[in-house]
């Protein structure tokens, strides 16, 4: 007699789960929701845009990434002309830095650049934090747009192309060589720095201006700097003692010996949601054909998913790569979406793990600011 029953309630799940996974149209409806200040979502993302605010590049580099994710899956060019709004707002806001008002960057100069207006954050500084989020991302969609042969469709696309290509080559990748030789008088420990995280941005810039640029110069630097943050991560990458086909690693340095790294007293394991950035990185290099990462070092990234990071019984994830939780904040690693998401292209476990937690903890994807991220990776790896 309960048969019935349970196929009911299992269809009810399987219809459910269905609607739900139906990435696209959870994409538009959050990104056309309305959102805290009485505007949509797509509105606000273009307003914090045009505020010249780079400490803003940090949630800028979400939806950049989510646009293009959304463009290269559907073709749809309203998702690439809203990047391209956004990413010209945010090269039209930078100003020469020794002539931006408040400006306490103690080595200003004639480079163009932003300093960010959010007090504790950087405040009336120029970062090149911000800067290294936010244009990884615009990279990567120069390189999608070279590749599908966009930027030969006409002029105007060619044009946009090599402005916004020449831009970064000029005022983030040479200005903050030229910092870094300035203040540490070696050109990369600006961009390697003690941590992990915020070395993969440049890593990541690197390894797209390699592909991009026609400079010789620019091309041979942005080798060197991949090639060095992979040296250094390798150096911290650890079997972990319960599952030695998964990862275990600090968030600082571990042995910066040859490299222009910066050594830290502290040994940081490395937490999930910063560890986001360098899966990132490491999914581009697999997604763009380089070798420096084999598949056997990529099925490790994604056994630290599978064996370490996620509770199948709980369907959720700890908050640092050993699989502890951290007591302050013990929900911290459900920030998935900017790195550990993208490993799902190269493996199945990896895409079924965040397809199920999708479907049966949306309040949480809605709750971390993770939806367009989200769904238009998980829609790219559905139609890839």
């Amino acid at each position: 007699m309960k048969k019935p029953l349970i196929i009911i309630t299992l269809s009810l799940i399987f219809l459910q789960a269905s609607a739900q996974n139906d990435w696209k149209y959870l994409f538009n409806h959050r990104y056309m929701s309305l959102c805290y200040y009485s505007q949509i979502y797509r509105e606000d993302y273009v307003n914090k845009s045009k505020l010249g605010d780079s400490y803003q590049f940090v949630e800028l580099s979400a939806v950049i990434d989510a646009l293009s994710t959304m463009y290269i899956s559907t073709g749809t060019s309203e998702y690439l002309n809203d990047e391209i709004v956004i990413i010209n707002n945010v090269i039209g806001t930078a100003a020469v830095s020794k002539l931006i008002p408040g400006n306490i960057y103690t080595k200003k100069d004639d480079y163009l650049g932003w300093i960010s207006k959010t007090v504790d954050a950087n405040y009336n500084d120029e970062a090149s934090l911000y800067e290294g989020y936010f244009f990884r991302y615009v990279l990567q969609t120069l390189f999608d747009l070279k590749k599908t042969g966009w930027i030969n469709k006409s002029t105007e696309n060619y044009n946009w192309y090599q402005n916004t290509l020449q831009f970064i080559e000029k005022n983030v990748w040479e200005k903050w060589i030229d910092r870094s030789m300035r203040v540490y008088f070696v050109p990369y420990m600006r961009f390697m720095g003690a941590r992990t995280h915020t070395a993969s941005h440049w890593a990541y810039i690197a390894i797209m201006l390699e592909k991009l640029t026609s400079d010789a110069e620019i091309k041979k630097q942005a080798n060197e700097v991949y090639t060095m943050f992979d040296t250094l991560l390798k150096r911290n990458l650890k079997p972990n003692s319960a599952h030695p086909d998964a990862y275990v690693w600090n968030s600082t340095w571990d042995d910066v010996s040859g490299t222009d790294g910066i050594a830290s007293s502290e040994d940081a394991i490395q937490d999930v949601s910063h560890g986001n950035h360098v899966l990132s990185y490491i999914a581009a290099t697999k997604r763009i054909g380089n070798t420096n990462w084999s598949d056997a070092e990529i099925l490790s990234f994604c056994n630290t998913i599978i064996k370490v990071i996620y509770n199948k019984e709980t369907n959720a994830f700890a908050g640092n790569v050993d699989g502890t939780i951290i007591p302050a904040t013990p929900e911290k690693g459900t920030y998935q979406c900017d790195g550990w998401l993208k490993l799902s292209e190269f493996n199945e476990d990896v895409r079924s793990i965040y397809t199920t937690f999708a479907i049966l903890k949306p309040n949480y994807i809605r709750s971390y600011d993770m939806e367009l991220q989200y769904y238009a990776n998980l829609l790219y790896y559905e139609r890839k």
